[in-house]
Formats: structure tokens, C-alpha cells, sequence
């Protein structure tokens, strides 16, 4: 009888240690391949104002070259993307030259709003010379001195990012015009719960530009 008990006890035992790997594995297949895009609305938000900034300073008849990355690893900028052109294509009159998808690899660093090197960027303003702006959603590249002088001249640039305290240089040289950065100014205007497109922009984001005071690193979040 005792015997019967244990290998009874034994079976329930390793039945439970396969129901808890099952279990985890599908939680983890779930967890790893779920869109992290949980705000669609925030992020249609970003592409919109990204098209308005973009159309404020190159006209209605500029041409823009778009940075962005492979969005498997962030489905959140092909949100941004898709409503960057929409918007773009209601304002009327801006031709997109080149869409440039970066392939971030195994480089953490690359998510919306960060990733854009000085170097890829020197190389891509020197290639697209004949645009009127360079419109990032991988963020502004850290330049030093020696790097901006490199560059004769070079497209506006509209940029989605997490850093402007580290932009100083790209502001004060004018290559930065506009900046797309996480609210660090509070209370944010508008109403506690947003339901317009540029409220769900304000509540969450701002727009720097080159006589905006910086922020601090311990404004920025």
C-alpha cells in the first residue's frame, strides 16, 4: 500500500513539474511575441506632430529623408511611422526622397527615439545633401566638434529622443531644429485624461528647439 501511495505521489509530482514547464513556456512565447505597442493612440500622437514639425520648417514643397529601424524589435515606431505619412499626406506637398530602415543587430542601445550614431548620420546627410530635412525616429546622434565640422552643410534635422541635454551642440549649430522628447514639464497642458490626438501628445511628450532651454539630466526622464 505504501508503495502504491509513493509511486502514486511520485507521478503527481513529475506531472506537476511538466504542467509548470509547459505552463512557463507558454507565458514566455505569449510575453515575447504580445505587441508592446499598449498605447496606439500616443504613438499615432508622436507621428502626427513629427508631420507638423516637419512641415513648419521645410514648407509644403520640401524633401525629407525618414530614419527609423527594423520595427520587429518595435512595433511602436511602425505606429509612428504609418501616421508620420498620413499626416504628411493631408498637409499635401512634401515628397518623401528615402526611407532609410536601420538594422539595429544586437546593439541595445537602438529603440524609438535612440540609436542614430554620428557616424551613420554624417553618412546619410552626405548622401541625401539635396534634402531639406533628415526626420529621425531613432534619435539625434552625439557629436563632437571635430564630427560637425565635417559637415559642409547638411538637411534640417527632425528627431524623436530620449537625450537633449547631450544635443546642445546640434542645437546651437542649427542642425537640430526640432526635437520630440518625454514630457519633463509638469503639470501637462491639457486635460487629465486625453482624447485628442495632441492632448495624448502633450501629456507625454514636448518639443524642444534650439532657444528652448535645455533641461537638466534630472528633468529628463
Amino acid at each position: 500500500m505504501l508503495a502504491l501511495r509513493s509511486n502514486a505521489m511520485r507521478k503527481l509530482i513529475v506531472l506537476g513539474a511538466v504542467l509548470g514547464i509547459v505552463t512557463s513556456a507558454v507565458w514566455i512565447y505569449r510575453f515575447q511575441t504580445a505587441s508592446p505597442v499598449m498605447n496606439p493612440e500616443l504613438h499615432q500622437a508622436v507621428g502626427h506632430v513629427m508631420a507638423e514639425e516637419t512641415a513648419r520648417l521645410v514648407g509644403h514643397l520640401g524633401k525629407i529623408v525618414i530614419v527609423t529601424m527594423d520595427t520587429r524589435r518595435a512595433p511602436e515606431l511602425k505606429v509612428q511611422v504609418q501616421a508620420f505619412e498620413q499626416q504628411l499626406k493631408l498637409i499635401g506637398g512634401i515628397s518623401v526622397n528615402a526611407t532609410l530602415t536601420l538594422d539595429p543587430g544586437d546593439n541595445p542601445k537602438f529603440r524609438p527615439g535612440a540609436g542614430l550614431s554620428a557616424k551613420r548620420f554624417l553618412k546619410i546627410a552626405r548622401q541625401n545633401a539635396g534634402a531639406d530635412a533628415i526626420v529621425s525616429f531613432v534619435g539625434a546622434p552625439q557629436m563632437s566638434d571635430e564630427e560637425l565640422a565635417q559637415l559642409k552643410s547638411a538637411p534640417k534635422l527632425v528627431a524623436e529622443t530620449h537625450s537633449p541635454q547631450r544635443l546642445v551642440n546640434l542645437f546651437q549649430k542649427k542642425i537640430l531644429l526640432s526635437a520630440i522628447v518625454p514630457r519633463y514639464e509638469f503639470p501637462a497642458p491639457g486635460p487629465r485624461k486625453p482624447q485628442t490626438s495632441r492632448q495624448w501628445f502633450d501629456h507625454y511628450f514636448q518639443i524642444l528647439a534650439p532657444d528652448t532651454p535645455m533641461p537638466s539630466q534630472d528633468d529628463v526622464p
